[in-house]
């Protein structure tokens, strides 16, 4: 095994076989499945941290290869992935291989072939067939173990246009870990260092290349690991400079008699309500709504309910 020279980028290329579970079978499959697992966040984020394939041959041998995203997982913290079940994280390797043999991570997840109602478990996801990847792909049901989840995975990578703000939501749900989105201006990916920052982040987590034609900006999980410290402190700094102006504005205001002011109730208010029309219109995903009203997901809807009802409309 060669030297790690950094944790961060490392990914052990030249693992040995121990025995025949870990050893890859050869030859064209009959059958290939894939998945993506992501580990979802309290706020509802899907960050991407591994693939999953399940391989069948004619001699009715099958493996199971699961690819983790070292780049992905190297950038969260243990309270998001703590591990995929099963495999040793600590040997880094690029891919984990399990030989005729069910992986943990399947068979904690997924129903075995000697369930009662087994038929009952695929019927209800419309398989007529025994495939538990495939099953587990399908399902709306979660373990209990863990926050991962097994979504869709396609072969080929894609390259993304957005053209409007509005349409990054919808971009970020289709993309895939080793995806580009394409933008013309750096205005697309946000208004101010703050909005910036916060899609620079999430970009990061999903695995997914920024390529900025105005800028020359050309952006994948490294770049982004060492320019968001950078973002984070301009936004910071912008903030500051934002309430510093303001306190000196409304010293002036005081002094001359004409500063009057919103009440905290009414300033509140009047935020919830910019922020229900950005979410509303798609300019912001739900996980940033969260983090910008500080509510829990509940309690935003109910608060946007709430509003929407007071109001006799539907903000768009």
């Amino acid at each position: 095994m060669e030297e790690r020279l950094d944790m961060e980028t490392y990914v052990c290329r030249d693992w040995k076989p121990r025995n025949e579970i870990t050893t890859p079978l050869k030859g064209t499959p009959e059958y290939h499945n894939s998945g993506i697992i992501k580990a979802v966040t309290e706020t509802g984020e899907k960050i991407q941290v591994g693939r999953i394939t399940y391989e069948s041959f004619e001699n009715e041998e099958f493996q199971y290869i699961i690819t983790p995203f070292w780049e992905m997982i190297d950038t969260l913290s243990a309270r998001v992935f703590q591990g995929i079940p099963g495999i040793d994280m600590d040997l880094r390797l690029e891919h984990y291989y399990r030989v005729n043999y069910e992986p943990v991570f399947i068979t904690e997840r997924t129903p075995g072939r000697n369930r009662e109602d087994l038929w009952e478990l695929l019927e209800s996801v419309g398989l007529d067939y025994y495939d538990r990847l495939e099953w587990l792909i399908r399902t709306d049901l979660r373990a209990a173990v863990d926050n991962l989840i097994v979504e869709r995975a396609r072969d080929e990578k894609k390259q993304f246009a957005v053209t409007e703000r509005k349409q990054w939501v919808e971009v970020l749900e289709q993309c895939q870990y080793g995806d580009e989105i394409l933008v013309e201006s750096m205005k697309m990916v946000g208004v101010n260092s703050y909005e910036c920052t916060r899609m620079l982040n999430r970009l990061m987590h999903y695995g997914v290349r920024l390529v900025v034609r105005e800028e020359g900006v050309n952006m994948g999980v490294q770049e982004y690991k060492s320019m968001l410290p950078v973002l984070s402190a301009m936004a910071r700094m912008d903030r500051e400079s934002r309430r510093a102006s303001q306190e000196v504005g409304i010293r002036r205001a005081k002094s001359e008699g004409v500063y009057r002011g919103r009440s905290r109730k009414e300033t509140e208010e009047f935020q919830l309500e910019e922020v229900i029309k950005r979410f509303r219109k798609k300019e912001i995903s739900l996980e940033e709504t969260l983090q910008l009203t500080g509510f829990s997901r509940s309690t935003f809807y109910r608060r946007m309910k709430e509003k929407e009802e007071r109001q006799g409309y539907r903000y768009e």
